[in-house]
């Protein structure tokens, strides 16, 4: 079987990264699998990336409507190119959505000073819903996404008696492939050696306006002015075509005296190879976001690095990934509302090797669940028998999507992305 995967704005290359080397991560395992694999990637894609069974192509105008025309399969994930599920959809191929309702998106800077939000938002929104209404199977990543993509296809009405009576757990229409990482990149992993200056923390993904990083920063002040100063690498900054306001206020603050030493900021991209090393010089992971329905309902694509690299977590605890952290034993989720709180936990993590001992341990327990390999089989099984969703093509699912297109005319055009 051929299987291709649009990734939308994600590149596939040295700029890998969240939903981008998820993509990457399954097409490999597939592949392994014996599922051809294309993905169609954005502009600083890296096609030399391409390996047996895996074609990296740059998505081109003029050639999608062949590469879809030639597969058997078509994969999208969150922001997909309407177009692309349209076309797929009149040929009648096989439809997999990686994606959950669109939340956080409601965060992002082009949304907020858009002269029209509600607008640009409602695209996102029938994008979402198409996908919705045209998949024939659904990837997420944790219980919580699972739970809201159920809630969509009762909502809009297609799940039915007949879904039910073929699988109780209705694994022929959804996978859960959680947080993880694959056996390729494990050995990758454990083989690099450290590459930087060791630091007790890192912050190993984005900064975006529903992270808290000013909580942050008032640990490490207070953790110096007790003594016990910890240092933190920050991996990335804010996109160079984006404006992040949270990223402005962090900016603010990490060239002060008072932080100058302890606060490394980056000055150029790290290159996704580079990765391991300098994730592997550090001792403990930070992400803390703030309360919000956003940090709610997702689990953090970075906190695969937890498990890749067996790092404790200090987390918030406002939602789905405090409490993945928590159940796990993999770290310490707090309430960022309470600087203190925040403190403790940074210093428990950096400083009582007890305390860090028993989260690597809970990390070694549960590293082998949480392998691709371990969790694609509903998947697996959904390609290998080929078979559309029960309800393609019937009566109801064509007066949707003629609905969709009628509300959302701007379907059929050139999407425009907020990130």
């Amino acid at each position: 079987m051929r299987l291709t995967m649009f990734t939308g704005p994600y590149p596939v290359g040295e700029m890998l990264g969240g939903i981008g080397l998820r993509l990457w991560e399954l097409a490999n395992t597939l592949a392994d699998e014996g599922i051809e694999v294309i993905m169609a990637c954005p502009p600083g894609s890296d096609p030399s990336w391409s390996r047996p069974g895996v074609q990296v192509r740059l998505f081109d105008e003029t050639g999608w409507p062949h590469l879809v025309a030639q597969t058997d399969g078509v994969l999208t994930t969150d922001l997909p190119d309407a177009r692309v599920l349209l076309h797929a959809y009149q040929l009648g191929k096989v439809l997999i959505s990686e994606n959950s309702p669109p939340i956080e998106h409601l965060d992002y800077h082009r949304i907020l000073v858009s002269t029209d939000p509600q607008g640009l938002y409602d695209d996102l929104v029938a994008r979402y819903l198409l996908q919705a209404w045209t998949s024939d199977h659904f990837v997420v990543r944790s219980s919580v996404e699972r739970a809201g993509m159920l809630g969509t296809l009762v909502g809009i009405g297609r799940l039915s008696p007949a879904q039910h009576a073929r699988s109780r757990a209705l694994s022929h229409l959804l996978t859960l492939l959680p947080i993880g990482f694959t056996t390729r990149a494990a050995e990758i992993a454990d083989a690099a050696p450290p590459t930087c200056t060791p630091t007790e923390f890192v912050w190993n993904g984005g900064i975006w306006n529903y992270y808290d990083t000013n909580v942050l920063l008032r640990a490490l002040r207070d953790m110096r002015a007790a003594g016990r100063p910890g240092r933190i690498r920050f991996l990335y900054g804010p996109p160079v075509d984006q404006h992040i306001a949270e990223a402005d206020r962090l900016l603010e603050q990490v060239n002060r005296p008072d932080l100058r030493d302890i606060v490394i900021y980056p000055d150029e991209p790290l290159p996704h190879t580079a990765r391991d090393g300098v994730v592997k010089s550090s001792r403990v992971l930070v992400c803390l976001g703030r309360d919000g329905a956003e940090n709610h309902t997702c689990h953090r694509l970075r906190l695969r690095d937890a498990l890749l690299y067996r790092l404790p977590v200090v987390i918030d605890a406002h939602g789905a990934s405090g409490d993945w952290v928590r159940q796990l034993g993999i770290g310490l989720a707090v309430d960022t509302g309470d600087p203190q709180e925040v403190t403790d936990a940074m210093n428990r993590l950096a400083f009582d090797q007890t305390a860090y001992d028993r989260c690597r341990a809970a990390i070694e327990r549960v590293r082998p669940a949480h392998t691709y390999e371990a969790n694609v089989s509903s998947l697996l099984a959904f390609l290998g028998a080929g078979n559309r969703a029960l309800d393609a093509a019937s009566p109801r699912q064509k007066t949707a999507v003629a609905g969709l297109l009628r509300r959302r005319p701007t379907l059929t055009a050139t999407p425009l992305n907020p990130i």
